[in-house]
């Protein structure tokens, strides 16, 4: 097959790395891959490295920097102007199938519709609010899609009240975890204190990805043990780097700058993953099927994660990782606070969640399981 996918961004976020992996799946199974992305970043470089095609055209992505008036036509505008130039590729390389990567590609079902292609949508969001414009993304999305695979249950769960469940097919995100190599460390880049825990949160800064949560955590936590020393590890979006600004000035006002290190965007997950003794991703909003758990979870560390979304999935509450209530940060640091002090705790909770990751969240599972669904309803 030859298969246009279209994805929202370049970066090397959750969502881009199951692109990557996707595509060079397609590839190693003798499928033709054209990948279109709105703009140069570090998953056009790794395409480029794997040799896999890559077109730049602005897709018009879905933000909601755009929800305004002169922001939606400036949407529709690009998403007509894109949909034109996709037409054009379809005919000239003879697509057989378009996927499109996130909730945020709007264009992909609309071209599939032109062209009389089959049109697979694969989810890896949970769209709640504002409520008309879940409603009204769910429904254009719905409209000229052949089939959904959502990335968790709770994923699906989100798509069934517009779209009927058997247009949807869960499957769960594989990585390769033997690059999480356990020989790469940061203590001595970073100068850490080797008398103190170290606790991270690695993830895009957004207001639901819950960064300040983990600030209030931090503050609570340090009221039960001082030698800890806080990672934060992130970006945020082009246009919001104020968000960043006001984490900083969190940290200041509250008087933690001494216990915080925050590093940004880093390529170099697995060392950081390998530094940590505790990693928490405290979204504040139902995340899908976050990623970065599965890494923290191959590298064998105590996964703490609010107890929504995907996370319920992934992790079993005190047996494969740490489940906490939303933004309750007192309540969440008593439970926390026997894994501050029991190393053999800690560890032993890692090594379930390694097994765990590989028994259900491997890349072979990921492999077979999309490789028959687009086969599947690309013969249907």
């Amino acid at each position: 097959m030859r298969i246009l996918l279209l994805h929202s961004s370049s970066d090397m976020y959750g969502a881009s790395k199951i692109l990557l992996i996707t595509v060079k799946i397609l590839k190693k199974c003798g499928h033709v891959p054209l990948v279109v992305l709105s703009e140069e970043g570090l998953l056009s470089q790794m395409l480029k490295k794997e040799h896999i095609e890559f077109r730049l055209i602005k897709l018009g992505i879905i933000r909601r920097k755009y929800f305004n008036f002169k922001g939606l036509i400036n949407r529709l505008w690009t998403i007509w102007m894109a949909k034109n130039q996709l037409i054009r590729i379809c005919n000239q390389e003879k697509i057989d199938l378009i996927y499109s990567n996130t909730a945020a590609v709007v264009v992909g079902g609309w071209v599939a519709k032109k062209c009389h292609l089959k049109h697979i949508y694969h989810v890896h969001e949970i769209i709640q609010s504002p409520s008309w414009f879940a409603f009204f993304i769910h429904k254009i999305i719905a409209k000229n899609t052949d089939h959904f695979i959502a990335v968790s249950h709770a994923v699906k769960n989100n798509l069934s009240t517009v779209i009927p469940e058997n247009k949807i097919s869960v499957i769960y995100n594989g990585l390769d975890y033997s690059s999480l190599s356990s020989n790469q460390l940061l203590e001595k880049k970073l100068s850490l204190n080797p008398n103190h825990l170290i606790i991270g949160m690695i993830a895009r800064v957004h207001p639901w990805k819950g960064q300040s949560y983990f600030i209030d955590l931090a503050a609570a936590l340090l009221q039960k043990k001082q030698n800890i020393t806080f990672i934060m590890v992130g970006d945020a979006y082009p246009g919001n780097e104020y968000l960043y600004d006001e984490l900083e000035a969190k940290i200041d006002l509250l008087g933690l700058k001494r216990h915080f290190i925050n590093l940004g965007y880093r390529e170099d997950i697995s060392a950081i993953l390998n530094t940590l003794d505790i990693f928490v991703l405290p979204s504040t909003a139902p995340d899908p099927f976050p990623t970065v758990i599965l890494e923290a979870m191959a590298c064998k560390k105590a996964v703490i994660a609010t107890a929504q979304g995907g996370s319920l999935e992934m992790i079993e509450h005190q047996v494969s990782g740490i489940h906490i209530p939303l933004n309750n940060a007192q309540k969440a640091s008593e439970i926390i606070s026997p894994y501050l002090y029991d190393e053999k705790l800690r560890k032993n909770m890692g090594q379930v969640a390694q097994k765990k990751v590989n028994t259900y969240f491997s890349l072979t599972s990921f492999e077979k399981k999309i490789l028959h669904l687009l086969t599947t309803i690309y013969e249907h």
